[in-house]
């Protein structure tokens, strides 16, 4: 359950503003608040900070500490729902209850912070045949998220254990699709990006966050579709175009290649070479 609690006085700790609660004023936003979870066994303070990984803004960012044990066993993993549920109430909420279920472990609960369809067409990049991402697509594709999430969890997000911070950046437009950004700062150091949207609730948009690290893997597979003429090809290129948005935000994403940044563009003309 969520818990909540008014904003109070809070004390300096090494230069920083904490405060033990789960709710504060945003002061560079009158009457805006952020609620955020607190997993079990874990410790939450937020942080109002003027800069967070060299973001400097004139408002204060909410900064919302988590400190997690390491992902460990004896959680139980329930099996997937049949449908997608709806996203979190805010953008730091889906990013704290994605690290709470990670850490718990439990990938089917992740399954609706992410995008609807969005780990279905990541599947592409992981070799999935044309006929089972179009049954994801088909299904809401939950077991597929939850798949994801357990594959990000062992593997590249290994880094949303320990001491985790997330700080609310700039809100991004792109072909009139508005995405959130969360920093996140692991206790190891080293800003890392996830891009939220609202869609029935906010939800990681995997694209945006993580197309870096799959453009270049999908691309076979799409020039694949272009020569396919299948009713499953089909759906999964009408498909595809909706995330053209999210992979041109992912081209602005800090700290990236020349060459990720074209696959990432190539991607994208491929993806709309077909009107």
């Amino acid at each position: 359950m969520r818990a909540s609690a008014p904003a109070t006085n809070a004390g300096d700790v090494e230069g920083e503003t904490v405060v033990s609660l789960a709710r504060t004023q945003d002061e560079g936003a009158p009457g805006r608040s952020s609620r955020t979870r607190t997993p079990p066994g874990a410790s939450l303070a937020v942080v109002n900070t003027a800069n967070v990984g060299g973001r400097g803004t004139s408002a204060l960012l909410l900064v919302v500490v988590v400190v997690i044990a390491a992902c460990g066993g004896g959680a139980e993993i329930v099996s997937p729902t049949d449908t997608v549920g709806p996203g979190a109430d805010t953008p730091q909420d889906a990013v704290v209850e994605l690290i709470e279920h990670l850490n718990a472990p439990d990938f089917n609960a992740a399954s609706h912070l992410a995008m609807p369809n969005h780990a279905a067409l990541a599947s592409l990049a992981e070799g999935a045949t044309l006929g089972e991402v179009a049954d994801a697509l088909r299904s809401d594709d939950v077991a597929v998220a939850a798949n994801f999430w357990a594959g990000f969890a062992q593997g590249s997000g290994s880094y949303l254990t320990g001491t985790v911070t997330t700080a609310e950046g700039p809100t991004v437009s792109q072909d009139d699709e508005d995405f959130e950004t969360i920093v996140i700062t692991p206790e190891t150091g080293g800003d890392r990006v996830m891009m939220l949207r609202d869609d029935d609730g906010y939800r990681i948009d995997l694209f945006a966050s993580f197309g870096p690290g799959l453009a270049d893997k999908m691309l076979p597979s799409v020039e694949r579709l272009l020569s396919t003429q299948t009713e499953d090809a089909l759906m999964i290129l009408t498909e595809l175009k909706s995330i053209v948005p999210s992979l041109r935000v992912a081209t602005s994403l800090p700290e990236l290649s020349p060459v990720v940044i074209q696959q990432l563009v190539q991607l994208v003309e491929l993806i709309t070479r077909v009107g």
